[in-house]
């Protein structure tokens, strides 16, 4: 009787967790077309012309944009493919009450800060959109407050950002997630704004891997804009400074500065890196093993 042929191993290939850094832009690339198209489709339902806003264009705006998203979510979960999906966590390892507590705080001191964007006059051809969805409390609380922050971080954090964290360092992964939540909302004003939100939000993700703490803080950042721009002082204002005085800003810059260093500082020296969003010693993960087909 012959001796079976042994034949040596077939070589093993990882794979990187979902996405890289290319297919972050092409899951972005897919999120901006299907916008436009829904949101097309929306226009053209609704009637009316560009720059009117009826109750019905922006209830038609606001869903598409959410079904954009969602859509988006759906297509990458079928590129990933069940061996490079990443997985969505909705709590970190290291949840504490404290760090819910915290949340408005951040979310003040963030948005103190943040006002200095308004002294650079950028274009903003949103805010009159917004304006309108904020007059509204039950569209602006459903998809304002609710809907979108919940569906952006799942995308942007839970997903995007968390297969990230494991294929680069915190900093490259960081700053895609929030580049890209920037362009999202196609305005330079916002954009700017935003993508400073991300990184905010995308480093409290990677010192807590919980996804319920960047949609609280998302939640709560929504509902202060909003009732905002219900203010008819707000409103009506180009920057912060046709609010309050120079010298009562500066003040509460430094105040705002101090408070949110100190958090960052007191989460820093308290919190590891959340073990679901720290990179092996090599700078990657790979989260299958799995033999290449011929």
């Amino acid at each position: 009787m012959e001796e079976p042929i042994l034949l040596p191993a077939e070589p093993l290939t990882a794979l990187p967790a979902y996405p890289t850094l290319k297919e972050s832009w092409g899951a972005f690339g897919w999120l901006f077309l299907i916008s436009l198209v829904l949101s097309g489709g929306a226009f053209a339902l609704t009637g009316g012309r560009v720059g009117t806003y009826s109750l019905g264009r922006l209830v038609g705006t606001a869903l598409a944009s959410e079904l954009a998203i969602v859509a988006t979510i759906w297509w990458v979960r079928r590129r990933a493919g069940s061996l490079r999906w990443p997985g969505i966590a909705w709590q970190g390892p290291w949840e504490k009450w404290q760090l819910y507590a915290l949340l408005p705080v951040l979310v003040l001191a963030q948005d103190a800060l943040l006002s200095v964007v308004s002294l650079l006059h950028l274009p903003s051809p949103n805010d009159k959109a917004y304006q309108e969805i904020a007059r509204y409390p039950a569209l602006m609380l459903g998809f304002g407050c609710i809907a979108a922050p919940v569906l952006e971080e799942i995308f942007f954090r839970g997903i995007l950002l968390k297969g990230l964290l494991r294929n680069y360092r915190p900093a490259v992964a960081i700053g895609q997630s929030a580049l890209l939540f920037g362009l999202m909302h196609m305005s330079p004003a916002q954009s700017i704004a935003t993508a400073l939100m991300g990184a905010l939000s995308g480093w409290l993700y990677y010192r807590t891997g919980s996804l319920r703490l960047c949609i609280g803080l998302h939640m709560l950042n929504n509902l202060l804009a909003f009732n905002g721009m219900r203010h008819p002082k707000l409103a009506g204002s180009h920057n912060i400074l046709d609010v309050v005085s120079p010298g009562v800003y500066v003040a509460l810059l430094v105040v705002a500065a101090a408070a949110l260093g100190s958090i960052i500082w007191w989460l820093h020296r308290t919190l590891p890196p959340a073990p679901s969003a720290t990179p092996d010693e090599n700078g990657d993960i790979a989260v299958a093993q799995i033999s290449p087909s011929y």
